[in-house]
Order: structure tokens, then sequence, then C-alpha cells
């Protein structure tokens, strides 16, 4: 393993760590709906804003002038008073700039403690809303759980698509079929 991987292996469990104790602090305190809608708008600003992420990764400015410019945001948009004590402990530990990463790991927690599942589609041609809705409504039938779709294109895939649902994978490509049908033809002729 490389250093830079092992980096990153760690910065994943320690913004998984930030987020999951958020996420228990604000359960417990009852504000976690208000805390999750809070944490949409600061991904949406972080998304709609590459000054205020700059700004966040970016040594030059001080701890205080980064919590300033969030302070800025957290009051125009009425934050819960949580999510600004949140902002301040990962301020005063000098992890704001792994505040994407958080969020993303703040997510994917709620994401699984409401019980949604991630199914990864590849397919050779892109889908429509009508096909995705369809997939994502049979995949929950079968899977029992509310299903989030990610997307992937693979035009080597010649049509059909593979669906990864945690470590179960359906291939129903046309690569896989013909590669299929070419061995059964093999093995007929060795017969």
């Amino acid at each position: 393993m490389t250093k830079s991987s092992s980096a990153s292996g760690a910065g994943h469990i320690l913004s998984s760590r930030y987020a999951t104790s958020l996420i228990d602090v604000a359960h417990q305190s009852g504000a976690l709906a208000s805390i999750e809608k809070d944490m949409a708008s600061l991904q949406s600003a972080l998304d709609s804003s590459p000054e205020l992420k700059a700004l966040l990764g970016n040594p030059v400015y001080s701890k205080a002038q980064q919590m300033d410019a969030l302070q800025g945001i957290s009051s125009k948009a009425g934050f819960h008073p949580l999510v600004l004590n949140f902002l301040g402990v990962l301020s005063k530990n000098g992890r704001l700039d792994s505040l994407s990463a958080i969020l993303v790991a703040f997510f994917k927690e709620m994401e699984r403690r409401h019980g949604v599942l991630e199914a990864k589609v590849v397919s050779a041609v892109s889908l429509s809303e009508v096909q995705q809705k369809a997939l994502a409504e049979n995949l929950s039938k079968n899977t029992g759980k509310q299903i989030r779709l990610v997307m992937g294109l693979d035009p080597s895939l010649l049509g059909g698509m593979v669906v990864t649902v945690g470590s179960r994978m359906i291939d129903d490509s046309l690569k896989t079929r013909l590669a299929q049908l070419k061995q059964a033809m093999i093995g007929k002729k060795a017969a």
C-alpha cells in the first residue's frame, strides 16, 4: 500500500467518524432532520462556490478567516446551532479542508440509516428517466430497500447492463452473453 492510499484510507475513516459523531449528537438532541437539511444546504453552498472550497482547502487562510466565512453562510441560512458548533470543532481541529469528504460520509451514513441501498449501473447506452425509475423500482422490490442508482456508461458492453448492489452483481450485458455463447459453442465442438 502506498503512502497516499493509506493516507486517503485514513482520511475516509476520519471523515466517517466526524460524520457519525454529528449524526449521533443530532439524533440524541432530536434535531437530526434539521441537521440533515442544513448539511444539504452546506453541500449546495460548497458545490456552487469554488471560492469557498478554495478558502477551506487553503492553508494560507487562517482558521479564523475560514470560520468567519462559514459563520456568514450559517447565519444567512439559519443553520441549527449544532451545525455551527460542528464547524467550529472542525476548524479548531484543522479539519475544514476535509469538509467535502465529511459531507459525503454524512449523506452515505444517513442513506444507510434510512435503509437506502446504492446500486451501480453500467450500461451500453444512457437509460431514460423512465427506464431508470423502472429499474430502481424492480431492484427495490427484490431487495426490500429503497434504491439510489449511480449510473455509468460503457459502450464496450454492446447492449444491456451490469448492475451491482452491495456484493451482488447482475451482468445482463450483450458482451457477456456473446462470450457465454462462444464458450458454449467451443464446448460443443470439443465433445
